[in-house]
């Protein structure tokens, strides 16, 4: 806090009353100490900076806490222990005769005034150490108004520049690192960390980092129930060190070996996602750093947003998932296995190209719903479609239909290089209903066509698979007829 004006004010106080000492003591409520901020003494005992504890403040403890007026005059030598009394003279002070005690505001300052000159005060000079008191409250209102005034301005000039980040769905890792960077550099902090653990995870990743993390702690997985974050991750509170203990076994933030500072300020932020994400912000500083209620604020509300934004391209990322996925299966849905049928067309059109289209259906598939419950087939149908995949190349798309049939395309295939990997399928297919029901013997029924060969456009492929599938289904109907 600066001294002027209240310097000034304390020295013009002093110099009218010709006072031995006089001092203006304010009142740091997070340290619990009333420190000196303005004096002016003829004392060779009272240093320039005094901070000392309530409890041990003496006559200014007593004044501070009631709130009233402590006057003591026609002080003989040796009657008044200063040494408790008056604290701040350390080594004691000899022929004080008047001591004038103050408070000022209500209780978050105390005016101090003694004399070597008088007995005392007299009521005009009582009246006018009151008056001073007075000015000296407004201006500590001031000074505390302004201070909030500049913490407040700080906090909007942080959330513009926040609010001016290029904000793109496939660049989200960088906009997180610029996030967390303007905030820390806010916040004066060193290290900055922001820190993702997805629902039913056990660990955590850091999806930001500031540039001078060990890209160890970056790259790799870290454990959700470990270190201070982790206990940040497990009870989800905001934690706030003022000073860690480099003594401490359990003062590491992720890993006892993470090659981080553990003696500065620690602060760490959690905000739960709606999607069952849990999103932690923090920062690390090497020096003990203490900010104001509204840049907490501050930092507390970017947290928030960011949360909004972060849960926005998860819901987006979930929309496109549901538009193009089959729920059941995980495979693609038949409206984008076409529309992947409509690119591969084009594409390989351009290059000249070949691929084979294909269908395979499983039958009866309805005899499986009087064996078992719908819980169970949908379960079934997730694991056939893994069975399916699992022997194809890499580049070979495969869609859910319908209930019981799969498309299969194969790009740069012809269909006689793609006839090992449907056969395979197929087999992989009734080998798993197959082990999982007794007395079903499912077959599989398959239908392919070749681009360019028979066909060069979607509308002659798709009648084409499908004819023949529809074939080899009706040929197989009637040959367990006969």
């Amino acid at each position: 806090m600066e001294a002027r004006p209240f310097q000034s004010l304390v020295s013009l106080l002093s110099n009218i009353l010709e006072a031995f000492t006089t001092a203006l003591f304010v009142l740091d409520p997070k340290s619990r100490q009333l420190q000196m901020i303005a004096s002016q003494s003829l004392s060779k005992y009272l240093p320039e900076r005094v901070s000392l504890p309530l409890e041990q403040s003496g006559i200014l403890s007593q004044v501070q806490k009631v709130g009233q007026v402590v006057h003591l005059d026609k002080l003989q030598e040796g009657a008044l222990n200063l040494s408790a009394t008056i604290p701040f003279y350390r080594e004691g002070e000899s022929h004080i005769k008047g001591v004038f005690v103050v408070p000022v505001g209500d209780g978050g300052g105390v005016l101090y005034v003694d004399t070597k000159f008088s007995w005392g005060f007299n009521d005009k000079q009582q009246k006018l150490i009151r008056e001073v008191a007075e000015v000296l409250h407004h201006l500590l209102r001031r000074e505390a108004s302004v201070s909030r005034q500049e913490s407040t301005g700080r906090v909007f000039e942080l959330w513009r520049r926040l609010d001016g980040l290029p904000f793109k769905d496939d660049a989200v890792e960088g906009y997180c690192g610029s996030y967390l960077n303007e905030c820390s550099e806010f916040l004066g902090s060193e290290y900055g960390f922001l820190s993702l653990r997805q629902p039913g995870r056990s660990d955590q990743h850091l999806i930001a980092a500031t540039s001078n993390v060990p890209r160890g702690l970056v790259s790799q997985s870290l454990p959700a129930n470990q270190g201070l974050m982790g206990y940040v991750l497990e009870n989800r509170k905001s934690l706030l060190i003022g000073r860690l203990n480099p003594g401490t076994s359990d003062h590491y933030l992720f890993l006892p070996s993470e090659g981080l500072p553990h003696q500065g300020t620690f602060w760490a932020l959690p905000s739960g996602m709606a999607l069952g994400h849990t999103l932690v912000m923090a920062f690390l500083s090497r020096h003990a750093l203490e900010w104001s209620s509204e840049e907490q604020f501050g930092v507390t509300h970017a947290l928030e947003i960011l949360r909004m934004k972060l849960e926005q391209c998860c819901y987006q990322e979930e929309c496109q998932h549901l538009r193009i996925y089959d729920p059941g299966t995980g495979l693609l849905n038949a409206p984008a296995f076409e529309s992947r049928v409509d690119a591969t067309v084009t594409n390989s059109m351009h290059n000249s190209l070949p691929f084979t289209l294909a269908l395979i259906q499983f039958e009866p598939w309805q005899i499986l719903s009087t064996k078992v419950p719908p819980r169970q087939l949908r379960r079934w149908q997730n694991e056939l479609a893994t069975s399916i995949c699992d022997g194809l190349p890499r580049n070979v798309m495969v869609g859910a239909m319908g209930e019981n049939r799969y498309g299969l395309l194969f790009p740069g295939m012809t269909m006689q290089e793609a006839k090992p990997y449907l056969t395979a399928a197929a087999d992989a297919g009734r080998k798993f209903i197959g082990s999982r029901v007794k007395g079903v013997r499912l077959q599989a029924q398959a239908g392919s066509v070749g681009f360019p060969q028979e066909g060069t456009r979607s509308e002659e492929l798709w009648p084409l698979v499908s004819g023949r599938l529809y074939a080899a289904l009706r040929t197989k109907s009637e040959k367990s007829n006969v």
